[in-house]
């Protein structure tokens, strides 16, 4: 199976590629989560108005 073959190593032509998408993912996981936080303060916060 060649996902079981052993590490060789990155490539210094790809590393700039792999570097920038694990920073990309690791920086949309942080936004993720602040925004979902302060949605569910937003909606706990305060009850809901309901207006006539």
């Amino acid at each position: 199976r060649s996902w079981l073959r052993p590490h060789r190593g990155i490539s210094q032509e790809k590393l700039p590629l792999y570097l920038s998408f694990f920073e990309f993912v690791h920086n949309a996981k942080s936004r993720g989560k602040a925004l979902l936080s302060a949605l569910l303060q937003s909606l706990l916060a305060s009850p809901p108005r309901i207006t006539y």
